[in-house]
């Protein structure tokens, strides 16, 4: 994955932008299943991470809605990640990964993920805030057995990671991932 929306969703420089912002921050640890994070603006997300930074955390996830992707998601599955590697911007660096114990559920794609930005909007904040963890990436379309599935692995594999669905309030695209949490 490339970043493709430096400047025009974030500014260019947005490291230097949270670094100002984390000093100020309360410091209070991540509490609940998940964090919702917008995925359509980013002037909201200095009081959305006002959680703080833990230098525990190795692993975030990042659950986001696929808008768009293959014409026929059937022959794939539900839920999609970047390869393994880095998302860069100007200044700043978040490594991406797939854990071991997910890989059978999930389809790795960069064409079908490169033109989702909800991870390029925080990853700003992730690389300031959790700059030795890596961040595991998913997209799903809708839910089901699958998805269902990711969320449980990781709620039981990964107990102290972040988990972060990137949402939009209004018009709410990740409800897939909001409803795989529900008992």
């Amino acid at each position: 994955m490339k970043c493709s929306v430096e400047g025009i969703m974030y500014p260019i420089g947005a490291r230097s932008l949270v670094l100002s912002h984390v000093g100020s921050f309360s410091g209070n640890r991540f509490f609940g299943p998940y964090l919702e994070v917008p995925h359509a603006s980013w002037e909201s997300l200095g009081s959305v991470f006002s959680f703080g930074a833990d230098a525990s955390v190795s692993r975030v996830f990042v659950l986001a809605p696929l808008h768009k992707g293959p014409v026929c998601i059937e022959d794939l599955g539900p839920a999609f990640a970047p390869s393994d590697g880095e998302l860069c911007g100007s200044d700043w660096r978040v490594p991406l990964s797939v854990p071991s114990s997910l890989s059978d559920l999930v389809h790795v794609s960069d064409d079908i993920c490169s033109e989702e930005y909800s991870l390029e909007i925080i990853a700003p904040y992730l690389s300031v805030l959790f700059p030795s963890a890596s961040v595991c990436y998913l997209l799903a379309a809708d839910g089901g057995v699958c998805v269902k599935r990711i969320v449980e692995i990781i709620t039981k594999d990964f107990p102290f990671s972040p988990i972060l669905i990137s949402n939009n309030k209004e018009t709410q695209c990740a409800y897939m991932w909001k409803e795989a949490f529900r008992p």
